[in-house]
């Protein structure tokens, strides 16, 4: 992979992991008012991921962001290895 398409895809995956968990949170800061009743264990958070089915989106964003700077900073060291 070239050095210009390991930074691009990179960040795209940093870009989308970014919008998708800030939107997820976003989801999350309007569903809690309406949120009655929750356990102690697990607590507010995966209560209302449960009830919200969130778990795909959030856990895909966080997926996205870690392949995006896992992407970028293998570019980085690869290409500074061969300069």
């Amino acid at each position: 992979m070239s050095e210009t398409k390991g930074y691009l895809l990179g960040s795209l995956f940093i870009l989308s992991g970014t919008l998708l968990l800030g939107l997820m949170h976003l989801a999350i800061a309007l569903y809690l008012p309406h949120l009655t009743s929750w356990s102690s264990p697990p607590g507010k958070f995966v209560t209302m991921m449960n009830d919200m089915m969130g778990w795909f989106p959030y856990l895909l964003g966080l997926i996205l962001l870690v392949a995006g700077v896992m992407l970028v900073c293998r570019t980085y060291f690869l290409h500074k290895r061969t300069n």
